[in-house]
């Protein structure tokens, strides 16, 4: 019996990566496929880099035609490659699977799926700091009714966080802190090609300074033309009382 004992823990022992045994599935290995994979491994680590089709199947259920068909599936769709090597000396060509294709494809399985789990935490956190700005400036808690409006702002209208935020602080500026106001003001900057807080910050300056003023001029000189410049009046959406 100690003589077995012996014998089994000689025979050594077959490194696989618990990754592999994890996600082998979710890169598109079959039960079967990875069976042969770690039987392939096996084989390795006794020393016989290259076993024949007799060997494998000899371990495995499968006949030679299913062997075969799966060798060349694993090879064909990246899993394994057969690489080739020449001794310098004897000029004898021998050949061993490689599983380096195998185990970068795990790495960028693994890889994508935390930049998938990134971005979706990301994503999580901006939505959250955008309803978190408003409850902190509207000093409450977001209705149902308020949140869905922000989500509207975003997927349907397709408004971007910052541009939001700015409207948010115009609302903010000019004393009439509604959601229908701040809509008005992001409809406003849509229908002029305001994309960025950027450019929202410059067309409300512009706003303000023709507020001021109470008129909006035309840019030629009185002399140049020897034309009365024309008054027109400015429609200034911040004073908007449609809200109040």
């Amino acid at each position: 019996m100690s003589e077995l004992v012996y014998k089994i823990l000689e025979s050594g022992t077959t490194a696989l990566p618990n990754l592999i045994l994890q996600h082998y599935t979710q890169i598109g290995l079959k039960d079967e496929e990875m069976m042969l994979i770690i039987h392939l491994l096996s084989f390795k680590t006794e020393g016989n880099l290259f076993p024949t089709i007799h060997q494998l199947e000899q371990r495995m259920s499968g006949d030679t035609k299913t062997i075969v068909m799966m060798l060349q599936r694993l090879v064909q769709q990246n899993y394994l490659s057969i690489e080739e090597d020449i001794d310098p000396k004897t000029g004898i060509r021998s050949e061993w699977f490689c599983f380096v294709p195998l185990h970068k494809k795990i790495v960028a399985f693994l890889e994508d799926t935390v930049q998938k789990v990134q971005r979706a935490e990301f994503a999580g956190e901006i939505t959250k700091s955008l309803y978190t700005v408003f409850e902190e400036e509207f000093g409450r808690p977001l209705s149902p009714i308020e949140c869905e409006n922000i989500a509207m702002w975003l997927d349907q209208d397709g408004y971007t966080e910052a541009l939001i935020v700015a409207a948010l602080r115009e609302a903010v500026m000019s004393g009439k802190l509604f959601f229908r106001y701040i809509d008005r003001i992001l409809f406003e900057w849509h229908r002029n090609n305001i994309r960025t807080p950027q450019q929202a910050r410059e067309y409300s300056l512009k706003f303000r300074k023709h507020q001021k003023n109470g008129i909006f001029k035309l840019p030629v000189s009185p002399a140049a033309s020897g034309e009365v410049p024309q008054k027109f009046p400015f429609y200034n959406w911040l004073e908007d009382d449609g809200d109040s």
